[in-house]
C-alpha cells in the first residue's frame, strides 16, 4: 500500500490555481521533527509537531474499544512514564532506508491503516503493538523527504547579484541571455515565474520573454518552450538558503551539471549568468525579492475548532485605588494596565513572504477567552509587514463600589497564553509589469499572545 501521511484540517479550504504549489508543497504532510530538551535519557527520540496548526502527535485511545490511534495536543510532554508522553523513536529499515516510529511509552508502532486511500489523515493512524523484532510489516514503514533545505518560493520574483544589479533577458549574439544589468526592481524586465515541482525544484520562467530558462552549455538562456513539466534537467534549479542579514539570499543550483549560478564575465558576454562553480562563491549570492509592487490579503478564514493555547502563565497586574471623600456611595472605573503587552502576527507556514512589499491585510484577530476557547474578537485593517509582531499595552476597565469615606484598592490576576491558528486567505499581488494576479492560500498561521481570565479581589480601608 502507498499513501501520503497527513494532518488533517477540519474544515475544506479553499482551491488553488493550477500553477499553485503542489501537494508536497502544501502545509498539510509536512511534519517538524523536535529534539527534546537536553536530558541525556531522551537521546534519538523525537517530537513530531505538525505544520498545519503546530500541534504535536499525542497518543489517544478510542473509547469504543480501547485501541490506540494518533491524535494531537497542544504541548510537549517529555515524562516517559506517562501515556500523554509526545516522544517517539526513529528506526532506519535496511535496506529500504524507509523509518518506523515507535511510541516510547507504549512500545507501539505508528502503522497506517489498510485501504486504498492516497492521504491518510493524522487522525486514521493507527498504533500497532510491538511484536518484537524488525519484522518487514510495510505498514508501520515510511519514505521520509527531508524537506529542511526545501523551501517554496514566492511566485513572482527579481534575482539580484553581488554588483547590485538585477538579473534580466539580454539579447546576445542570437541567444535571450540573463544578464545582471537591471537598475530597479520597478523594470518589468527583471520580472520572473517560479514553477515549483514536488521534490523542492523548480522552473524559471522570464515573463519578459515568456521562456523558461535553460543551460546551455553552461550559460543560462531565456529560451525554452517546454512548460512547467519539462523533464529537461537543464530546465530544473534547486535553490540553497544563505544568510538572510539584510535580505534573503540564495545560490542556485542547476540540476543538469549539479553547478552553481553565478555572474560571469567571458567570451564576450558580461556580468550573465552561468551555471559554472562547484561552491558558493561571492558572485554566486543571490538576493531574492519579489516582483510585486503592492499586495492585499483578504477574505482570511481562521480554523477555531482546534487552536494550539500553549505556555500558560500567571500574570499579575498593578494595585489600583478609588476614593471617596464623600457622605454617600459612588462608583469608580478604574484602568488596569497588564504588564505584559499583546502580541499579533500573521505569517505563512511553507511560502515565503519577503520583505519590501507593501501589503495592505483585512483579517480578524483570535483571542484566548475564559474556559481556554479562541474567538475573532476584532478586525485588523491596515497596513501590515508580513511575520512580524504587533504589539500593544493591555488596559482593563473595571467599576467598583466605594462607599462613602473609603478607599477602594482592586488587585488582579490574569492568565496569559499564546496560541496558534490556521487560516486560508486570498492574496492579490500587483506585478511590477503592472499585472494584477489573485489566488487563494491555504498556509496561514496566526500567533498571538493575549492576558484573559481577568480575576479581581478588592479591599477597603476607611479614611
Amino acid at each position: 500500500m502507498g499513501g501520503c501521511l497527513a494532518s488533517s484540517p477540519s474544515q475544506p479550504t479553499p482551491g488553488q490555481e493550477e500553477e499553485a504549489e503542489a501537494f508536497l508543497a502544501s502545509r498539510s504532510p509536512r511534519f517538524y521533527m523536535e529534539e527534546p530538551s537536553a536530558n541525556e535519557k531522551h537521546d534519538g527520540l523525537v517530537h513530531i509537531r505538525c505544520c498545519y496548526d503546530n500541534r504535536y502527535w499525542a497518543v489517544q485511545q478510542h473509547v469504543h474499544d480501547g485501541s490506540w490511534f494518533v491524535g494531537a495536543t497542544d504541548e510537549a510532554e517529555e515524562d516517559l512514564s506517562r501515556p500523554t508522553s509526545t516522544l517517539f523513536r526513529t528506526t532506519l529499515v535496511q535496506p529500504s532506508g524507509c523509518i518506523r516510529l515507535l511510541h516510547v511509552h507504549l512500545n507501539k508502532f505508528v502503522c497506517l491503516p489498510t485501504g486504498p486511500d492516497t492521504i491518510i489523515k493524522l487522525e486514521a493512524v493507527n498504533l500497532s503493538f510491538h511484536e518484537g523484532g524488525e519484522q518487514d510489516n510495510i505498514a508501520c514503514t515510511y519514505t521520509v523527504h527531508d524537506l529542511s533545505q526545501n523551501f517554496v518560493l514566492p511566485r513572482y520574483v527579481a534575482f539580484k547579484g553581488d554588483n547590485g544589479k538585477y538579473l534580466r533577458p539580454r539579447h546576445v549574439e542570437r541567444h535571450d541571455y540573463l544578464q545582471f544589468s537591471g537598475p530597479k526592481k520597478e523594470d518589468k524586465a527583471v520580472l520572473n515565474t517560479i514553477h515549483p515541482n514536488d521534490d523542492g525544484t523548480f522552473r524559471v520562467r522570464s515573463n519578459y520573454v515568456g521562456k523558461f530558462w535553460r543551460r546551455s552549455p553552461n550559460w543560462i538562456w531565456a529560451d525554452s518552450n517546454g512548460d512547467a513539466t519539462d523533464s529537461n534537467s537543464d530546465t530544473l534549479f534547486r535553490a540553497i538558503r544563505l544568510s538572510s542579514a539584510g535580505g534573503f539570499f540564495l545560490a542556485l543550483q542547476n540540476l543538469g551539471n549539479c553547478f552553481l549560478c553565478k555572474r560571469l564575465t567571458t567570451e564576450g558576454k558580461r556580468n550573465c549568468l552561468n551555471a559554472g562553480t562547484p561552491t558558493i562563491t561571492a558572485d554566486a549570492r543571490l538576493e531574492l525579492e519579489e516582483a510585486i509592487v503592492s499586495r492585499e490579503i483578504y477574505n482570511v478564514v481562521f480554523d477555531l475548532s482546534k487552536p494550539r493555547i500553549y505556555g500558560r502563565s500567571a500574570v499579575t497586574m498593578d494595585a489600583t485605588s478609588a476614593s471617596n471623600s464623600t457622605t454617600s456611595n459612588s462608583t469608580a472605573k478604574l484602568a488596569l494596565e497588564c504588564k505584559e503587552r499583546e502580541k499579533r502576527t500573521w505569517h505563512s507556514s511553507v511560502t515565503l513572504k519577503l520583505d519590501g512589499v507593501t501589503t495592505l491585510i483585512r483579517a480578524g484577530v483570535p483571542v484566548i477567552i475564559a474556559h481556554g476557547s479562541v474567538e475573532i474578537s476584532s478586525e485588523f485593517n491596515g497596513l501590515y509587514s508580513w511575520g512580524s509582531p504587533e504589539e500593544k499595552t493591555v488596559q482593563v476597565s473595571y467599576e467598583v463600589s466605594v462607599p462613602p469615606k473609603t478607599r477602594v484598592t482592586v488587585a488582579s490576576t490574569a492568565t496569559k497564553a499564546s496560541c496558534d491558528v490556521p487560516f486560508s486567505y486570498t492574496q492579490r499581488d500587483t506585478l511590477v509589469d503592472g499585472k494584477e494576479v489573485t489566488y487563494n492560500m491555504d498556509d496561514g498561521l496566526y500567533t498571538g499572545v493575549n492576558c484573559y481570565d481577568f480575576k479581581h479581589v478588592t479591599s477597603e480601608e476607611s479614611m
